[in-house]
């Protein structure tokens, strides 16, 4: 709201001066304006990663196997919302198996699974997709697992 009543006051003084500086005050009250947008964009898009971050659980003995998280991305898939599990996995030892992730809702029943074959060098790291059912959607406080 401060911005916008800036942006007419600086509006009104460029009106009331001569034709240079009224171009002046139109280049400033453009620049005050595009500083406001990108400052509110900026905002809007870290309240949104916020929201959307979720955490996957790591059980121990996939640790024990080598593996470690990175990052965790929530998408949508070609026929759903918000369900497909994008997983940063990190190598420190040479695996090969299959890995089945879980999500549960805020009152602890099941509501998709979904596996993906996984082998990886040691030294290894990359991302690893579970595709979940198009009726599964992952909120933010969805709990996630994987086994």
């Amino acid at each position: 709201m401060k911005y916008i009543l800036y942006f007419i006051l600086l509006s009104i003084a460029v009106c009331s001066c001569s034709s240079s500086t009224v171009k002046e005050g139109i280049e400033k009250a453009g620049d005050a304006a595009g500083q406001t947008a990108g400052k509110l964009a900026k905002g809007i898009q870290t309240g949104m990663n916020k929201t959307f971050d979720v955490h996957v659980e790591l059980p121990d003995h996939l640790k024990n196997k080598g593996i470690a998280l990175g990052k965790t991305i929530v998408s949508s898939g070609a026929e759903g919302t918000d369900n497909l599990l994008s997983v940063y996995f990190i190598f420190s030892e040479n695996y090969k198996g299959t890995v089945t992730a879980k999500v549960f809702d805020t009152q602890a029943q099941e509501m998709g699974r979904a596996s993906s074959p996984v082998e990886a060098n040691k030294g290894e790291a990359k991302y690893i997709d579970f595709s979940f059912d198009k009726r599964t959607n992952i909120d933010s406080d969805s709990k996630l697992t994987l086994e």
